[in-house]
């Protein structure tokens, strides 16, 4: 879609001349990404269930934590192997408690850190899953973040009320919960929280980077909380969508074209979008299963150089994927006879354009 329809459905503010504007450029020729399924999370015999819409961390010993709306709080635990070890965490608005458990991410000292969406909080808890603290997020509802200075401050992406209006906004946020500065805000007409989803991401220089809610394109911040972003890369690519969005998403196809991954490794930008999967018109007769949205999207996984705006790599994927909360794997929900199932997959770059130094991403 041009971008003189993101302007007007968004009202984005314009471009800043001190900012570096770097146009997200390609294809790749000879460079893509390959994906190694590692393990299969999910069973029958398992008191919880995988879920339709989970959240997954691998923690530094191994260990895979779940979360999912269905759980009603708890938390699954799984060991390196993919067997089910146990939960913790259960459904309330008390310590240790959780409503809907989100995002979970790698905290200082092994411990894990959990976004909790419907709370408005994030809670800590040590390796063996014991409660250390928890903190309000008092000025936005947060649907993925970051752990900034071992864990003393926060960026934290979702939507809010800003100036009296709703938007998708970045914030970050200090280890009490309060709120330090903005990092870009966006003002939006509908109340579905898919087309808040603004991943955040950390890269070797410290900056905070956010994706666009609604764009192809992604801003770098310095971690003081600069006034306005110091880079930013877009691009036009004929497979985005911007919207508007449609009811039902992101079960009902075509969807809005949405950035689900975000990630920095080796210098470069890793990013998963879903769109609407290239047989959906095909498929719009028959009855889905909520737990399958394999036949609905389809994932384009780029790897972008964000000193260049170059796509050093790019592929499509049949299924709907998302990252980890530890930025190491890839991840989808299959139905297998009716059990939703978490597949895992390692990334890599192959091919003869591929950058000198990369390596399998584990």
């Amino acid at each position: 879609m041009a971008a003189w329809s993101l302007a007007v459905l968004l009202g984005v503010p314009g471009l800043s001349t001190a900012q570096a504007v770097r146009p997200i450029r390609g294809p790749a020729d000879q460079c893509t990404v390959q994906l190694r399924e590692t393990l299969r999370l999910g069973s029958l015999e398992d008191p919880g269930t995988i879920g339709s819409r989970p959240e997954i961390t691998r923690t530094e010993r191994g260990e895979h934590i779940v979360a999912s709306a269905e759980n009603r709080g708890e938390l699954l635990v799984y060991d390196s192997e993919g067997g089910f070890r146990g939960t913790f965490g259960r459904g309330g608005d008390g310590p240790g408690e959780y409503v809907m458990p989100g995002r979970i991410r790698l905290g200082p000292d092994g411990s894990l850190v959990i976004l909790d969406l419907r709370n408005r909080r994030i809670t800590r808890v040590s390796g063996e899953m014991e409660l250390l603290e928890t903190v309000g997020v008092r000025s936005l509802q947060g649907l993925d973040f970051v752990t900034l200075d071992a864990g003393s401050r926060y960026a934290v992406s979702g939507f809010g009320q800003v100036d009296g209006r709703l938007n998708a906004t970045t914030e970050l946020i200090d280890g009490d919960g309060e709120r330090i500065t903005g990092l870009g805000d966006m003002p939006v007409e509908a109340w579905i929280v898919n087309f808040f989803r603004s991943p955040v991401a950390v890269d070797g220089q410290g900056r905070v980077w956010s994706a666009r809610a609604g764009e192809y394109a992604f801003e770098g911040w310095e971690p003081d909380g600069a006034e306005e972003a110091v880079v930013r890369l877009a691009g036009e690519a004929d497979w985005f969508d911007p919207g508007p969005p449609q009811p039902g998403v992101p079960v009902t196809a075509p969807i809005p074209s949405v950035v689900m991954s975000l990630r920095f490794d080796e210098g470069l930008m890793w990013v998963g979008t879903w769109v609407a999967d290239r047989n959906w018109a095909d498929n719009a007769g028959i009855e889905s299963s909520a737990l399958d949205l394999d036949g609905l999207l389809d994932t384009i996984l780029e790897v972008i150089d964000p000193d260049t705006g170059r796509i050093v790599a790019r592929a499509r994927r049949d299924e709907a994927l998302r990252g980890t909360g530890d930025d190491a794997l890839l991840f989808g929900v299959r139905e297998e006879g009716g059990i939703p199932r978490a597949v895992l997959y390692e990334t890599s770059l192959a091919g003869t354009g591929c950058p000198a130094s990369d390596r399998p991403r584990m």
